[in-house]
């Protein structure tokens, strides 16, 4: 099981792409006719709007945890999983590292922003793209600055921090630039959801991003040629 991150400010936009993703897999016979209905034995269909605790948590891993009644595997979709608390992500933790075969597991969510670094390290991360995801127009604007960073030594990057004005649109901004490449930058990647973790403890935005700007990686000779 890969477990698929659906990311979009739209719940609509979500959905559309969850019915497309069910759909796919009846037809190539990987889950059962059907389970396009929520009310499907082998799919748990959690609507945006539920809360998604512990109890929640238990719930997937029990529906994972029981023999398919028609499919090849389980199946679970949560409409809007950026509502599910630190304790429901990490039960759910163990499932994601040992995945039930021919388990699907279909999360949507505004962003990523309230998912632990843990769990998105784990997920394949779907960003579907509209012209209002303000994700967009946060990579679109600096994009510009975050090509010079890159290239820039650690006494311009603190000097770029210090004069920046929109500390935290650009940390998002970041985030998404690096998630274009995941292989590529997968430890810098790591490190930048961890201060995302930190930024929602109230640590400093400033101190997070020199600390960034301290650790990302500059571009290659290769690459600038």
């Amino acid at each position: 099981m890969i477990a698929r991150l659906l990311i979009s400010p739209s719940i609509e936009r979500r959905v559309d792409e969850i019915k497309k993703i069910l759909a796919s897999h009846i037809t190539r016979g990987l889950i059962a006719q059907g389970s396009g209905n929520t009310n499907h034995p082998d799919l748990l269909y959690i609507k945006a709007g539920e809360k998604l605790g512990i109890a929640q948590a238990r719930k997937i891993k029990e529906h994972f945890s029981l023999k398919p009644y028609s499919a090849k595997g389980a199946v679970v979709v949560l409409e809007d999983a950026s509502v599910m608390t630190d304790e429901a992500q990490n039960a759910l933790l163990k499932t994601l590292e040992e995945p039930p075969k021919e388990a699907i597991l279909i999360l949507g969510a505004n962003s990523d922003t309230n998912f632990l670094p843990t769990i998105l390290s784990r997920c394949k991360i779907i960003t579907l793209e509209t012209r209002s995801d303000d994700r967009l127009v946060y990579h679109s604007r600096f994009i510009p600055d975050l090509e010079k960073l890159l290239s820039y030594s650690i006494e311009e990057r603190f000097a770029f921090i210090e004069k920046l004005k929109n500390k935290e649109e650009f940390l998002k901004a970041l985030i998404l630039y690096f998630h274009q490449d995941v292989t590529k930058n997968k430890d810098f990647l790591m490190k930048l959801l961890q201060t995302e973790a930190w930024a929602k403890q109230n640590v400093n935005i400033r101190a997070i991003l020199e600390y960034l700007m301290l650790v990302m990686p500059k571009k290659s000779q290769e690459s600038s040629d």
